[in-house]
């Protein structure tokens, strides 16, 4: 039982960590404290957090003052709550699998990846303020490059390149030809 709940609490992991944002801190939290929950269940097994379960309205109370910040303030938070959130969780389920010497590790490395996850959002919310500054009607909406919209972008770019170095070297070449 133990063994399909840690499968079941993996596989939510994965799936929710496609999420971003204000979800994730939710779904993070909620994964934290189903782990939590699960293990503390466990015989043997006690809280370590000196807060306990305190952190859950604590983590929520941080959501939401998020939400009342400008985005490029407010997104850093969400990605702290969600990156602390789902390392908790990974670290719970490694205990409940019994691999609780490796727990805080892969913790730390789940937090880190979601919180390296968040950053091309969080460094463009931080462009946005700097040209709302500049012209405050800008408005900013993030969405993820799609793979195929990269391709094509990079696709278009190369040819820019070989076009201008086409027209360099023709350029060179009718002032050799020319003389000057």
């Amino acid at each position: 039982m133990r063994k399909q709940l840690t499968v079941a609490a993996i596989s939510m992991a994965f799936i929710s960590a496609a999420f971003a944002g204000e979800n994730e801190a939710y779904m993070g939290t909620a994964a934290d404290a189903v782990t939590t929950g699960a293990a503390l269940a466990t015989p043997g097994l006690v809280e370590t957090n000196p807060l306990g379960w305190m952190t859950l309205p604590i983590r929520m109370a941080v959501i939401q003052h998020a939400k009342t910040l400008p985005r490029e303030e407010g997104q850093p938070i969400m990605d702290a709550v969600s990156a602390t959130s789902w390392g908790a969780a990974a670290s719970n389920l490694l205990i409940l699998a019994g691999a609780s010497v490796a727990a805080p590790v892969v913790g730390l490395a789940v937090g880190y990846g979601v919180w390296k996850k968040g950053e091309t959002e969080r460094e463009f919310w931080q462009m946005c303020a700097v040209h709302k500054q500049m012209d405050p009607q800008v408005k900013c909406e993030f969405r993820a490059w799609k793979p195929e919209e990269v391709i094509r972008i990079a696709q278009e770019q190369q040819a820019q390149r070989i076009a201008a170095a086409a027209q360099s070297q023709t350029t060179a070449m009718v002032k050799v030809a020319s003389g000057s």
